[in-house]
């Protein structure tokens, strides 16, 4: 079992910094996700673990040695890329044994690692077969079978799942991780979908303009979001991010949410924890959305929009007026100018006549 420390990474390209100073460690046999948006810098921080860029600064160290100055060939890392990277002239057994062909492996050795690979990765019946006459989810395996046959501790995988569709993302995301766990080895994982991440990881590190803007288990992203960012981009919808007013407030209402002054305060409640009752902050339906076990309702109250998820098909229609309770044990509290969360501040709910 291996990990790997990322110590203080900076990776600039001219006056652009992609990469700004960013630390993290892995466990042993942990699987982490690199999240964030495009031109987070996730990508290239993967690429800089795996040798293929030089960092401007910082350290790489796998099980303590340094790699920072290593070249790629000599790292021990597989990787598995976006674009498969698959040989189109080459059956599945030949892709699958490319780079131990490369690394002059003995043939006997070759087809021992090709049997087990084949076999754990269902791709015995297709070893004859061309890239051509594979299906997306079957030349994803191979593209993994190809890292996995190297026999590396850790594994790096950049946005793999990207090119498939919606059915097959979520058979893979099952094979994946399945397969991490029977093997025992370290895999590091970008994507910018939060479903993967959440879904899949044992720790997601949410990366925003270069940095680490938190890094935890997935439930802890998504119950305690160390700042509005990570509040507005985890969750589906994000969680509900208001201004409060100098009377703690949510502005342009009556119902104050915070014990303390709210000015430069901002609410934060995730709509699955926002309910319809007879008496509370009123506001008006706007939208209905159905995703058949549940629906998104956005309200307007006051200036502020709300959305709340409500179970099964919308009852509530446009224009319609409800009352809203935002329970107090719910509320999060962020700072409207650092944007990081707030941990000090008493939450109430009372609406004031």
């Amino acid at each position: 079992m291996s990990t790997i420390k990322i110590d203080r990474l900076v990776k600039r390209w001219g006056d652009f910094t992609a990469v700004d100073d960013i630390s993290f460690e892995t466990g042993e046999a942990e699987f982490v996700a690199l999240l964030g948006p495009s031109g987070c810098g996730k990508s290239t921080t993967l690429r800089l673990i795996a040798g293929l860029e030089e960092p401007s600064a910082g350290r790489i160290v796998l099980d303590n040695r340094d790699l920072t100055n290593v070249v790629a060939a000599k790292r021990n890392l597989s990787m598995v890329f976006q674009s498969y990277a698959l040989f189109p002239h080459l059956n599945v057994a030949d892709n699958i044994l490319f780079g131990l062909s490369v690394r002059r492996v003995p043939r006997a050795e070759q087809r021992k690692r090709l049997e087990e690979t084949a076999r754990l990765l269902g791709l015995t019946p297709l070893l004859e077969r061309k890239p051509s006459q594979l299906s997306g989810g079957q030349q994803q395996r191979v593209a993994l079978g190809r890292a996995l046959i190297s026999q590396t501790k850790v594994c790096l995988l950049d946005e793999p799942l990207s090119n498939l569709d919606a059915k097959l993302r979520a058979e893979m995301r099952n094979e994946i991780r399945s397969l991490q766990r029977r093997l025992g080895i370290t895999m590091i994982f970008v994507t910018h979908d939060q479903t993967e991440a959440m879904s899949m990881a044992d720790r997601v590190i949410l990366m925003n303009q270069g940095k680490v803007e938190q890094a935890g288990p997935p439930s802890e992203l998504y119950e305690r979001p160390a700042s509005t960012f990570v509040a507005g981009f985890i969750g589906v919808p994000p969680m509900n991010v208001l201004d409060l007013d100098e009377r703690g407030a949510v502005a342009g209402t009556d119902l104050v949410v915070a014990a303390e002054a709210g000015a430069g305060l901002q609410l934060g409640i995730r709509p699955e924890h926002v309910e319809l009752a007879p008496e509370g902050l009123p506001a008006d339906v706007e939208t209905s959305e159905y995703f058949g076990a549940d629906s998104i309702v956005a309200c307007r109250a006051g200036d502020q929009r709300i959305n709340l998820r409500v179970p099964g098909p919308p009852t509530l229609d446009a224009g319609a007026r409800v009352h809203l309770r935002l329970p107090p044990e719910a509320l999060h509290f962020f700072d409207r100018q650092t944007t990081l969360r707030r941990d000090d501040i008493r939450p109430t709910a009372e609406l004031q006549r």
